[in-house]
């Protein structure tokens, strides 16, 4: 395996491979070489790179993840399938419809395996919630209501259109909207979105929500924000024609804790600790990451199709910028 980006998500990427007998981490690139040096050195790679086209040369290495900016997706992703790498690529697959299916035909053309890297699809809850939908525990499943909204992202690219193909809509309510359209599991037919700057002054929006309808006639709300204190907050619900559920990505854990001095790190994006908290437990697993990687590593051995493919993923795309053209016309969009 080897590594396009050394931050944030690389890292969690690395954590979850790490603890895989299987695979074995090669090497990484950064465009800053102390960044490439101090990763490699963390997780005992092999080489670091600041030029990810010289790394991708490498025999050695059979897949590669994506962890750069939005912008660099693309062009990432068309390196490597034509290097002969798997791609596992982090949301949102790319910043443009063209890209999107520039990504999807390299892929097909070198005959790898491109994996949208939705961590929300194989989080342990969403793995039980669709099995108990698939028994048919809900019934027809009418509507889903999905959010994802913090205090705003720590990646200084994301508060650039240039670099993040917009604001809140395309860098964060992908989440949401993937999981929604991964639950419904029928074509999107039409799109309305609200979207503005209610608090912070970006580039892009730091408020987003989004409906969906699909065929059949099911319902869809996708909600984003930067403007919600206390850290991240992940909540759906699910209502069927024989029951409804309840599902809380973040605060799913069994501890619950009151400190009077505080604690080094309760969950993402939480600035305080004092008083009552519920800190992660594991952020990699309770988030899907260690799934997520787990089944890419499967999918290339296997030779099977991912759960989140890379078509997957241009069609969340689409989804999105259905939004910004809902908002920019103030009304619905078909596709």
């Amino acid at each position: 395996m080897g590594f396009i980006g050394s931050g944030f998500l690389a890292d969690k990427f690395a954590w979850c491979y790490r603890r895989m007998p299987d695979v074995e981490l090669v090497a990484v690139s950064s465009r800053t070489e102390g960044h490439a040096r101090e990763f490699a050195r963390r997780y005992g790679l092999k080489a670091w790179y600041t030029d990810y086209r010289e790394m991708l040369k490498r025999d050695d290495i059979d897949a590669v993840n994506i962890c750069v900016p939005n912008y660099l997706h693309a062009s990432t992703t068309i390196a490597s399938a034509e290097n002969g790498k798997h791609v596992l690529c982090t949301k949102p697959l790319a910043i443009t419809m063209d890209e999107a299916e520039a990504m999807v035909s390299a892929c097909r053309r070198s005959n790898v395996t491109l994996m949208y890297g939705e961590n929300w699809l194989y989080t342990p809850a969403t793995i039980k919630m669709r099995s108990l939908i698939e028994e048919g525990a809900l019934g027809k499943i009418l509507a889903i209501e999905a959010r994802e909204q913090h205090s705003g992202s720590h990646s200084p690219y994301a508060t650039k259109r240039k670099y993040a193909g917009g604001g809140v809509l395309i860098h964060m309510a992908v989440h949401p909207i993937g999981f929604i359209m991964h639950m419904m599991d029928k074509p999107v037919r039409k799109v309305y979105a609200e979207l503005g700057n209610l608090l912070h002054d970006l580039e892009g929006e730091d408020y987003a929500v989004v409906l969906m309808r699909f065929e059949g006639g099911g319902s869809g709300i996708a909600q984003s924000n930067y403007i919600t204190k206390g850290g991240m907050q992940d909540r759906i619900e699910i209502y069927g024609s024989e029951g409804m559920a309840f599902i809380n990505l973040t605060h799913s854990n069994p501890i619950q804790i009151y400190s009077e001095v505080g604690y080094s790190y309760v969950v993402e994006k939480a600035t305080m600790s004092r008083g009552w908290t519920s800190p992660v437990i594991e952020e990699n697993i309770q988030y899907g990451f260690y799934n997520m990687t787990r089944h890419f590593v499967d999918c290339i051995l296997g030779d099977k199709e991912p759960i989140s493919t890379g078509e997957f993923g241009r069609e969340v795309l689409r989804v999105v910028f259905a939004g910004y053209e809902s908002n920019e016309k103030g009304k619905a969009v078909k596709l």
